[in-house]
């Protein structure tokens, strides 16, 4: 399962729609990351859903079915950093892959059964209503998995793949930590 996990997770989706439907490289664009959001902006809404739904799944489904075969403790924490691992650095792409956002998101959806997902949703629609640095939305969706985490389901095993998940994409969010915070107009409105 740890090979499937990383091999999977390695896929980069996301840039093959771009190429199949934009014939351009999406890595050209924006954040220069071969995601989904860049998918996104080149190819349409559509296609970047599309694609935002295959880079979840490359992780969901390898780590959903280890679960559900019993996988757990040790072995579910390495099969998780295979899929964080294979999605950042990802063999296709030589080694120097996403930022695992969407994997993340898939590896959490998959060890709630898909319980987290309105959590982070609404803890980031709050955050991107309030500002609008993207670093920070992010930051406010590990907020929601730590809550989840620690509230809902607080086991060792996933305190490590938490810490593991987040050091590793904040290793790829490197570049962003001295975006500061940029508040929504509607919150600095100043008076007249």
């Amino acid at each position: 399962m740890i090979f499937i996990s990383f091999l999977s997770a390695s896929i980069p989706w996301s840039l093959l729609l771009g190429f199949i439907f934009s014939k351009k490289d999406i890595r050209n664009i924006g954040d220069k990351n071969p995601g989904g959001t860049n998918t996104l902006k080149l190819s349409g809404v559509r296609v970047g859903l599309i694609a935002i739904f295959m880079d979840i799944s490359k992780s969901f489904f390898p780590i959903f079915f280890s679960i559900n075969i019993g996988y757990k403790g040790f072995e579910l924490v390495v099969i998780c950093f295979a899929a964080i691992t294979g999605s950042i650095f990802s063999p296709f792409l030589k080694f120097n892959g996403g930022k695992s956002l969407s994997v993340s998101c898939g590896i959490w959806m998959a060890i709630s059964s898909g319980l987290i997902g309105p959590l982070i949703c609404i803890i980031m629609a709050i955050s991107h209503l309030i500002q609008k640095t993207h670093f920070w939305t992010i930051l406010s969706g590990w907020l929601g998995i730590l809550i989840w985490v620690i509230a809902f389901s607080f086991s060792f095993e996933y305190v490590i793949i938490f810490l593991i998940n987040f050091i590793l994409v904040m290793y790829k969010h490197k570049n962003e930590f001295n975006e500061k915070i940029i508040f929504r107009n509607w919150i600095t409105v100043r008076k007249a």
